[in-house]
């Protein structure tokens, strides 16, 4: 009956990193496609005066443009304008700035941001520029710090 016993254990260890999955919070996920996405791309170099949230913010912009991700590029964007205008901005910026977003990039956040930043972003393997509005979106900022894609 010994031999029964890995069986047993891979079982139970196979059910209960089941049950876990099913557990899972939508925060945790989060994390864990945040972990993902930090180990597969460069680091994001930064100068100025990010606040959490929109340093984490312009790196997902990054992130998505080195990944030719136009859907999550868009789950960025402020709600301005059209959800067409929004993904073909994205598309354009993929087009555009994608190739280089994958390599050397570095982040000059303007002056500390009460509801509105500048970021201008630099991509070292083309030396193109491109500069970043952020603002917070919905009615009274509770959407949360958002990218406007123009």
């Amino acid at each position: 009956m010994a031999g029964g016993r890995p069986v047993a254990a891979v079982l139970a260890a196979v059910l209960s990193a089941g049950l876990l999955a099913g557990c899972s919070s939508g925060a945790e996920e989060a994390r864990l496609e945040h972990s993902a996405d930090y180990s597969a791309h460069l680091h994001l170099k930064v100068t100025g005066y990010p606040v959490p949230e929109t340093l984490g913010l312009v790196q997902q912009v990054v992130w998505r443009l080195a990944d030719g991700s136009a859907d999550r590029l868009v789950k960025l964007a402020a709600a301005e304008g059209t959800a067409d205008a929004r993904r073909a901005a994205a598309e354009v910026w993929i087009r555009d700035y994608g190739p280089a977003a994958a390599g050397e990039v570095t982040a000059d956040f303007g002056d500390d941001p009460a509801n509105r930043q500048t970021v201008r972003i630099t991509f070292h393997a083309t030396g193109r520029v491109k500069e970043l509005t952020l603002r917070l979106d919905g009615r009274d900022g509770s959407g949360g710090w958002r990218v406007m894609l123009t």
